[in-house]
């Protein structure tokens, strides 16, 4: 479990309820909430055939740390594909990062917390890395925590990030 989350309450920062999420968590200590103007992100599965074949991943809530430039995005992940079932949409998911960043330093984890079945997905890209955070919430959405750190930063936050991840919590 050390090797995903961490509990220490010093390094968290004020703890968000959200009832569309269906969660409660807390951001890295220091990590200032702001305006959520990243547009919806799409993750394909690659076919023409099949233009409902996407994933699209939502924030809802954006952290950025001033100190080391680090981000958590927060939010939910919908597919207009209407042959998945829900119970299929988080391994549909998974394959497709996994498939898409297999040449960028690439590792997966899963692990329980909170009886929540947690999948994480760490790559690196440049000089950054990147920690995907993929769970379903008590009503089957797929929720999505992406931490995005430059490298040099990652020794002294990573017990910042490894705290938040467990602070995440059903409602």
């Amino acid at each position: 479990m050390s090797d995903f989350i961490a509990f220490d309450k010093s390094k968290l920062g004020i703890e968000v309820v959200d009832q569309s999420l269906g969660i409660k968590f807390s951001p890295p200590n220091g990590w200032g909430l702001k305006q959520s103007s990243i547009s919806r992100k799409v993750e394909s599965r690659g076919s023409f055939t099949n233009p409902n074949g996407n994933f699209f991943y939502q924030p809802i809530y954006v952290f950025f740390d001033n100190t080391t430039g680090g981000l958590l995005s927060v939010g939910k992940v919908e597919t207009s594909d209407t042959t998945i079932s829900k119970s299929a949409r988080l391994n549909y998911y998974n394959s497709l990062l996994n498939t898409k960043y297999k040449k960028n330093e690439f590792a997966v984890g899963n692990f329980v917390h909170s009886k929540i079945y947690f999948t994480q997905l760490k790559f690196r890209k440049e000089s950054l890395i990147s920690y995907k955070i993929i769970f379903e919430n008590s009503s089957g959405d797929l929720i999505q925590f992406d931490y995005t750190i430059p490298k040099d930063f990652l020794e002294n936050a990573n017990l910042s990030i490894k705290s938040s991840v467990g602070s995440i919590q059903p409602m």
